[in-house]
């Protein structure tokens, strides 16, 4: 199972929306350990974007993820609470799971849609998918999802190509399970998911959503839960090492720094 960090909670009063709300950007990181970065004194990862992102902000020093695999830390990231109080506690959902995140937990989109904000997701959800989609995250607060419901890697993957132009998949494989689909809020655009198309999916849907709130003056909330390990030669960063040294370490902050061009992009706009 995968490490989870709370990576960043990042408020901004540069998107402006007319609004004294602040817009909130809430990025949670896979595999992403604590030392990962270069903000936080990693010496060979090269992270510009996040690095940028530090100087300007807060960097935080001390912080404790209340669950190391993904299902339980989700749930007590979105709801504020220990996830043994939810139930979603000690392992995780698989496809065949019938139970998901309880509908009567609020998350932080339940408690913000009130107040007037837009609430998007984007990216893994793996807080169970129900009947008829009804612990997805149209369900749990969020106005808008693009993303997968569980991990990448808990699909079929025997003989299939996860990455170009031939990489195999590797790792704990669920032979007969369900191939991972994609999800646009409650409806299956795709099944298998395309692993290489995911980031640029993922990065317009986060702009569009952007964009649009400005252009309404509302205020937003974008919960995104970056999950893709891509290969490093389509990365523009990597590490000094090479692009294969550390190999997972290199992927993984790479994909950080391609998810969160586009934030800096929007950023440097004139909303």
């Amino acid at each position: 199972m995968p490490f989870w960090i709370v990576f960043l909670v990042f408020f901004s009063d540069l998107w402006y929306t007319g609004s004294t709300s602040p817009n909130i950007v809430l990025l949670f990181a896979d595999d992403l350990g604590f030392g990962d970065l270069g903000c936080y004194g990693h010496p060979t990862s090269i992270t510009p974007n996040l690095d940028i992102m530090a100087a300007n902000g807060l960097r935080f020093t001390d912080f404790y993820c209340a669950s190391p695999v993904c299902s339980p830390s989700r749930a007590a990231l979105l709801t504020g609470r220990y996830q043994t109080r939810s139930g979603v506690y000690p392992g995780v959902f698989y496809p065949g799971s019938k139970g998901g995140l309880p509908l009567n937990e609020t998350t932080i989109a339940e408690v913000l849609k009130p107040l007037g904000y837009a609430t998007a997701m984007v990216g893994k959800w793996h807080l169970g998918i129900g009947a008829n989609g009804s612990f997805l995250p149209v369900y749990q607060g969020f106005d808008h999802y693009l993303g997968v419901p569980y991990s990448h890697d808990q699909g079929p993957c025997q003989n299939l190509t996860c990455f170009p132009p031939d990489t195999k998949c590797y790792g704990m494989c669920d032979q007969g399970a369900v191939l991972l689909p994609l999800f646009f809020n409650n409806t299956i655009i795709q099944q298998p998911v395309s692993f290489p198309d995911l980031v640029p999916h993922y990065n317009k849907f986060t702009t569009e959503f952007i964009t649009e709130s400005a252009r309404k003056k509302q205020p937003f909330f974008l919960y995104y839960a970056s999950h893709v390990c891509i290969m490093s030669f389509l990365c523009k960063y990597v590490s000094i090492c090479g692009p294969f040294v550390s190999c997972c370490r290199v992927r993984v902050n790479c994909l950080i720094v391609v998810n969160t061009k586009f934030k800096l992009d929007v950023l440097q706009s004139k909303f």
